[in-house]
């Protein structure tokens, strides 16, 4: 009885210990996510700012008179439409291709029992430590014998044959699923697709989700291959056309800063849409190697 009494008595003064170590936890993170969050929020303020105002000394933050013309102007001399469909057609058919491919290439490397399976996962492994750089020359040379130069398929080609961290990443997800399901779905008679699409899919949304995330996030901002592949104007991507309109407009700040910002939004409210299975997605991957 007196042990019991001394664990209440134990906890009730431990109470207040763990509530100030779990304020001062949350006012550690709103500190840290004002820091890193007020770049982006300046960016917006400027955006809505005077040409004027932008280079008052000392800076102001606050815009007055807010300027929400300055969207309209930019998106106009930036012919956002036109590299807006652009960006987004590489984006979404790259999206479809890198995260199927991905997912069945890791699916045999977690699941199928095939000769040298680990080696040739190994020499998958091994491809992530090349930089892009070496591989820059040989890649444009041969892009430009077979026609592909100023095209599309230099952005999206390579998609289609996946992408080592997407294979490593999806290939620890298969890993945490019970292999119990499987073989239960193989005595019930259902085939390797069977498995894929009935079983294994349905379990990976936080994966697929996560493999949407990365991969929009590489082809949406993605400017060196564009800037190396692409010639007409007509073609270019949201990153181009935002180095073009930077040329060109180089002074007037709120505007690119409205140009930036209208670039940025839609992968912000992707993410933040999506964060809740991508956390899980990456928790999950490192649980079993």
């Amino acid at each position: 009885m007196a042990s019991a009494v001394a664990v209440v008595e134990h906890r009730r003064r431990a109470r207040p210990l763990q509530t100030v170590g779990l304020a001062l936890t949350y006012l550690v993170l709103i500190v840290g996510s004002v820091v890193f969050l007020f770049p982006f929020l300046w960016m917006i303020l400027l955006s809505f700012q005077s040409l004027k105002q932008f280079y008052l000394w000392p800076p102001v933050l606050w815009p007055s008179p807010w300027q929400w013309n300055n969207y309209p102007d930019a998106l106009k001399l930036f012919d956002f439409t036109t590299f807006f469909w652009n960006t987004t057609y590489i984006t979404v058919v790259s999206l479809v291709g890198q995260t199927a491919i991905s997912a069945m290439v890791a699916y045999s490397f977690a699941r199928l029992r095939w000769p040298l399976r680990d080696f040739w996962f190994l020499v998958m492994l091994a491809t992530m430590m090349v930089p892009p750089q070496v591989t820059l020359i040989p890649l444009y040379i041969m892009w430009k014998n077979v026609g592909g130069l100023d095209t599309y398929w230099p952005l999206i080609l390579p998609a289609f044959l996946g992408t080592p961290y997407f294979i490593f990443l999806a290939r620890q997800f298969f890993m945490t699923i019970p292999m119990e399901l499987e073989e239960a779905a193989r005595i019930d008679g259902a085939s390797t697709l069977q498995i894929v699409f009935r079983i294994m899919v349905p379990l990976s949304i936080p994966l697929m989700l996560t493999l949407s995330l990365f991969s929009v996030l590489s082809h949406w901002n993605d400017f060196f291959a564009p800037l190396l592949f692409l010639n007409t104007k007509s073609k270019f991507t949201l990153q181009l056309g935002l180095l073009v309109f930077r040329g060109q407009y180089d002074t007037d700040y709120p505007k690119m800063f409205a140009s930036t910002a209208t670039i940025v939004l839609p992968v912000v409210a992707f993410f933040f849409v999506g964060q809740r299975y991508f956390i899980k997605s990456v928790v999950l991957s490192g649980l079993k190697g």
